[in-house]
């Protein structure tokens, strides 16, 4: 069958009417500035590609799991309502989802995002959008490139105010000319409405250009090009889609294997059903998250035994059958999982390899050891998932491809399940340390710690080992200054009496792990820059014990910032070496061999 074409408005009509989509498309993920660039795309006359649709008699509906294209969408959201239809012939959307909702947005519908700087539970962080057209902006006026956005599109939360240089037209109205003389009509009486605004002409044919150029891209080109699929084979069409989304943005291997266990799992509409898990796991816990689909899929396959690597071979019907009967297992050891690194402080924001998650969740489903476990077995297997997964973290052990660190980790839990119960630490560090950027059988790694930054991804991680009893549950805490920043500057120190020459190595020791602790968020915004002598002995000897504030007074003056630094990271090898397990004997000689400071970087006593 050759492609066939329309305009824009006659199929904008149609969806969620005729047109819908099918559970193997992805969620909409398109940003305002991508829609943007496809109207400005669409008002210089450029092709827009073609489209890919699948005409679905009535009898086949009832096989399928149908959705509606999203018109009022919000960032984050991947979810599409679903559509409940019978008796009826549709057509659904193989390819060209994401243009088609792009379009549906700019013309009927709105785009609700956060504003910058605004935290993600913040509801006054959230606004809905408009699309606009200014209508004053000559595109012809600007450089003729082939990426810049010429034309004035905007998104707007209401109609802008008018300005100087500026009409804003609402893109949606455009819609509403289904007449050409209703449009030329309207064009008219708003060109009369300028000129008695006094509009000069120049301005006028400006606003008419463009009013005509919108009106002909939406009303009378012909750009949507579609070729439509009548098998009714869904082999067929499953294979058609893989095709036409390889040349574009490649199709999730999640997408298709949610398509194909809607099928396969005929007591579970599959994709609902995962998707609800995500949310779930992301919204429900006591902490924000941000795991996707495809980590739930390819956990899957790791707690299922099966292979590991996530490509679409792996699921078989025989893989997915035995995926579905241990849903129920993997979810509980999923959720447990994430409550136990949750309760470590780790989230959303601090969780920097969701890979390193799937050892301790295999582990878990072999074992049915509970994230609140109370039972000596179960108690102790938290205490060491906590120790290993910190240096895993640390160490960045499953960065990059790590499908061959997941198999590993997986055959050592299992040949250690073999002859214990317990959590195989031990054996994890050993087997995986090939893997790891830091060597955690190795005293060593103690200076590899000390080394990391306040900048580094890695640095409440590092932190929070030292607080190796605490459960942080649902409270916030930051990375903290001991001596704050402000005070550490250049024109500060050298204004506070330190000398020039030991400016450099006041600066340089600042963000170092040394000067820097694990705080309340309260409690970090009421210390704020406060002279860290006046604040710490406001605080209690239990506090100083516990974030290892050296007991000098004299180290607490911005003079002895240096000497404090030093004494304290001393403080911190020794209270490292205990919680990672480092005898004494080679403590002390690092301590001999590493600790020394030159004389001349203590800087000014005062």
């Amino acid at each position: 069958m050759a492609y066939k074409s329309s305009n824009i408005a006659s199929v904008i009509r149609r969806l969620n009417v005729d047109y819908f989509l099918p559970a193997i498309q992805r969620p909409y993920v398109w940003t305002p500035d991508q829609i943007v660039r496809l109207f400005d795309s669409l008002l210089k006359g450029y092709p827009i590609s073609s489209f890919l649709f699948w005409d679905v008699s009535p009898a086949q509906i009832e096989n399928l799991n149908i959705y509606k294209f999203v018109e009022d969408f919000t960032y984050g959201d991947f979810h599409n309502e679903s559509a409940y239809l019978t008796d009826k012939q549709v057509t659904l959307v193989l390819d060209g989802q994401q243009r088609l909702t792009s379009l549906l947005i700019g013309l009927k519908g709105s785009y609700k995002s956060k504003l910058k700087n605004k935290r993600w539970d913040n509801p006054d962080a959230w606004v809905r959008q408009y699309l606009y057209l200014d209508l004053l902006q000559d595109a012809r006026s600007e450089d003729d490139s082939l990426t810049d956005v010429t034309y004035g599109l905007q998104f707007f939360k209401d109609d802008p105010a008018l300005g100087a240089g500026s009409y804003w037209f609402p893109v949606s109205r455009v819609l509403e000319f289904g007449d050409q003389k209703e449009f030329d009509s309207y064009v008219d009486d708003l060109l009369q409405k300028l000129e008695s605004q006094g509009v000069d002409r120049t301005d006028r044919k400006i606003v008419e250009r463009n009013l005509e150029t919108l009106y002909r891209a939406i009303w009378k080109d012909e750009v949507i090009a579609y070729f439509t699929e009548t098998s009714k084979s869904l082999e067929r069409v499953l294979d058609v889609f893989v095709r036409a989304n390889e040349g574009g943005t490649k199709l999730s291997k999640s997408d298709l294997l949610l398509s194909t266990i809607t099928t396969t799992w005929g007591d579970l509409n599959a994709r609902e059903e995962i998707y609800q898990f995500v949310d779930y796991l992301n919204s429900g816990l006591a902490r924000h998250n941000d795991f996707d689909k495809d980590w739930v899929m390819k956990a899957c396959l790791v707690l299922s035994d099966l292979p590991n690597a996530y490509k679409v071979s792996n699921f078989n019907k025989s893989n997915l059958e035995l995926i579905r009967k241990n849903w129920d297992a993997i979810k509980v050891a999923l959720e447990s999982t994430v409550r136990i690194v949750n309760d470590f402080g780790i989230d959303r924001d601090t969780l920097t390899s969701t890979n390193a998650l799937l050892p301790v969740a295999y582990y878990l489903f072999k074992t049915k050891v509970r994230f609140n476990a109370t039972d000596a077995m179960g108690a102790d297997a938290i205490v060491s998932i906590h120790r290993w997964l910190m240096k895993a973290l640390l160490g960045s052990a499953f960065s990059g491809s790590s499908d061959n660190t997941i198999a590993l980790a997986r055959k050592i839990i299992q040949e250690s399940l073999a002859v214990s119960e317990g959590f195989p630490e031990r054996d994890l560090l050993v087997g995986l340390r090939k893997h790891s950027q830091i060597d955690f059988t190795d005293s060593r790694s103690l200076n590899d710690l000390l080394a990391i930054k306040y900048s580094d991804k890695g640095c409440f991680l590092a932190l929070s080992l030292l607080y190796a009893d605490k459960r942080w549950g649902a409270s916030q805490y930051h990375v903290d200054h001991i001596f704050p920043q402000a005070k550490l500057s250049k024109a500060r120190l050298l204004s506070s009496g330190v000398s020039e020459w030991a400016v450099e190595a006041f600066v340089s020791s600042k963000d170092c792990l040394a000067n820097l602790q694990l705080l309340p968020s309260v409690d970090n915004m009421e210390k704020s820059d406060s002279d860290f002598d006046g604040w710490v002995m406001s605080r209690t000897e239990e506090f100083s014990k516990q974030h290892l504030i050296p007991a000098d007074k004299n180290l607490f003056r911005l003079a002895c910032f240096l000497d404090f630094v030093k004494r304290r990271e001393e403080l911190l090898r020794q209270r490292y070496a205990s919680i990672l397990g480092f005898d004494s004997d080679v403590l002390t000689k690092y301590l001999e061999d590493e600790l020394a400071l030159p004389e001349k970087s203590r800087g000014d006593r005062g």
